[in-house]
């Protein structure tokens, strides 16, 4: 009878312990598991599932670079001082695109699908001069200027 009741005992006062750590344990429900921003050095990762863009901040807040989905494909885009598009790459299904833009207008390009590709040059006004150059997929190329006055020219087919 006396093992008897030490196990009682025991059993009653583990039971006791057990009801404290869970009343104690559920008594704040605010926990969060992460705060609303930290600051790693260093983060290394095998695999990561974004569902949103990903920004990349500068110091003065504002972003720099934009990674982001487009149908069919991807983007990025980086941006300049107060918000201005630098430059972009796409990859979609049929191919991509590398896009660059000045400052104050104009821009080159880089294009490439299943049809073949181009090169282009855009002036900073976008409307006196630049120059097109393109190749199809059976190998016929076209070169396309416009001069300062707005006149094309092609060579090629």
């Amino acid at each position: 009878m006396f093992r008897l009741r030490e196990k009682l005992k025991y059993i009653v006062f583990m039971g006791l312990l057990i009801l404290a750590g869970f009343i104690f344990g559920n008594m704040n429900n605010d926990t969060n598991a992460q705060s609303e921003s930290d600051t790693v050095g260093k983060l290394t990762v095998r695999k990561l599932t974004v569902l949103e863009d990903i920004k990349v901040i500068a110091d003065d807040g504002e972003p720099r670079v934009v990674i982001s989905w487009i149908e069919n494909g991807g983007k990025v885009t980086c941006l300049g001082p107060e918000g201005t598009r630098a430059a972009d790459l796409v990859v979609g299904e049929m191919g991509g695109v590398i896009a660059v833009f000045g400052r104050n207008g104009g821009g080159a390009g880089l294009s490439v699908d299943e049809t073949g590709g181009a090169v282009a040059i855009f002036p900073v006004d976008g409307e006196n001069g630049g120059a097109a150059l393109s190749i199809s997929d059976e190998g016929e190329g076209l070169i396309i200027t416009r001069d300062r006055f707005g006149e094309f020219r092609s060579w090629g087919q």
